[in-house]
């Protein structure tokens, strides 16, 4: 952190440094504004940034005269010191409070940085950097939030500043999520989840200052975990099948019944991950190092495809996971409970209804518990570390345990 001083009157004093350990790609450093004020102090980021070694630590120049950009940014920063020093005078005079988020937000105003440093084009850039770190379904959560925030924008009129993300905004956004947009508290939760996350990157990153957003409570409610049972994925693995595209389906599916790999890590994999009769691979969402052993059935089927699994979009994949179910009789009805808000809605489904890709990872986990491998063995195969979301597994196999007793005992 290297601090640049100039000292206006005796009501505040305002410095300019530059955060050296926030480097971006080009090896620029923010520049900042620091003041004091009535013994408060403020940071707010100016919107530049510049090579550390173009920093003046002199009194009378920010930029070193090496800097070849015709005294420009020099002059912006003086500005933004005029700027400050009027906003602190007028909030004064006008007897407001002054705060970080006044600041800023005047601030913005009067230098009209906030062009691009708006709420929507920075979620899209955000996009554009989580696209190489985050797996597909986690872009898709992205998304879909992204179009909830839009149709807010839309129907409410709220221009999603940073500064009035508070709590109003909270509780008036969930409404509208729940009662407006019907949906489920566990999807409202998640569309909360992607705002805090993204608001969390913009804060690291300088675009805003404002904290309220760490109040905003993610809601998560325990819902059903959907699994076949040993009959019914044996079924569904002996189903004889003539139609190419559900017989595709089917091999995926039980792959990931038979490994408990993700479908975005069972399309990646090839030859070259299989070594002494174990599967060897690098999750894509975790970067997790796993070693699977190799289960006869999972070995079958990556015979039958000479060790390259077809891909499926997710779409189409869920689509004939449900004609699958169908054609293996796994039609029995599964009470469904989910709550809006304080209103508890519950519906019958027929399982096969339910069957998605998430299906075989827990099919694995549960059956693998149920079969008496211990916990901990499931949890380094599967790469979970979490113990606290592993113990609803737990659970079930208890309930299926004490079931069995009392039929076996009546």
């Amino acid at each position: 952190m290297i601090l640049n001083k100039h000292t206006p009157r005796k009501m505040a004093t305002i410095s300019f440094y530059i955060n050296t350990g926030k480097l971006d790609r080009k090896g620029r450093a923010p520049i900042y504004a620091q003041f004091d004020h009535l013994k408060r102090r403020f940071r707010v980021y100016t919107g530049e940034k510049i090579d550390p070694k173009y920093w003046s630590r002199s009194k009378y120049s920010y930029i070193k005269p090496s800097y070849n950009d015709d005294s420009t940014l020099d002059t912006y920063l003086k500005n933004v010191e005029k700027t400050i020093r009027k906003i602190v005078v007028d909030a004064r005079n006008k007897n407001k409070t002054i705060t970080p988020e006044l600041v800023k937000s005047e601030l913005l105003k009067l230098t009209n940085q906030n062009s691009e440093a708006t709420f929507f084009p920075l979620f899209d850039q955000y996009l554009e950097v989580s696209k190489s770190t985050k797996g597909f379904n986690t872009i898709k959560n992205y998304k879909n939030a992204l179009h909830y925030y839009n149709e807010y924008k839309n129907d409410e009129g709220f221009e999603f500043r940073f500064e009035d993300l508070n709590m109003a905004f909270y509780d008036s956004f969930m409404e509208y999520l729940i009662a407006d947009k019907k949906l489920a508290n566990n999807t409202a939760g998640r569309v909360i989840k992607v705002l805090k996350t993204f608001l969390n990157w913009a804060f690291e990153n300088d675009y805003h200052t404002n904290l309220d957003y760490k109040k905003f409570r993610i809601i998560e409610e325990k819902i059903e975990i959907i699994y076949l049972t040993d009959a019914e994925l044996k079924t569904i693995y002996n189903l004889q099948i003539s139609n190419i595209p559900l017989a595709r389906a089917r091999d995926l599916f039980c792959f990931g019944c038979f490994t408990g790999l993700r479908f975005s890590d069972i399309a990646q994999l090839d030859k070259g991950n299989i070594e002494d009769g174990q599967i060897q691979i690098r999750t894509q969402k975790t970067r997790d190092l796993l070693t699977i052993p190799l289960l006869p059935q999972a070995r079958e089927i990556l015979e039958r495809h000479d060790f390259k699994l077809p891909v499926l979009s997710n779409q189409k994949l869920n689509g004939h996971l449900k004609t699958l179910g169908k054609l293996a009789g796994i039609t029995q009805p599964v009470n469904i409970q989910r709550y809006r808000g304080a209103t508890r809605v519950d519906k019958q489904i027929p399982k096969y209804e339910l069957i998605t890709t998430h299906t075989s990872r827990r099919t694995f986990i549960t059956l693998s518990l149920e079969k008496g491998i211990r916990p901990e063995v499931v949890m380094s195969i599967t790469g979970h570390k979490d113990f606290k979301s592993f113990s609803a597994y737990i659970k079930i196999v208890d309930s299926v345990k004490k079931d069995e007793l009392l039929n076996a005992w009546k």
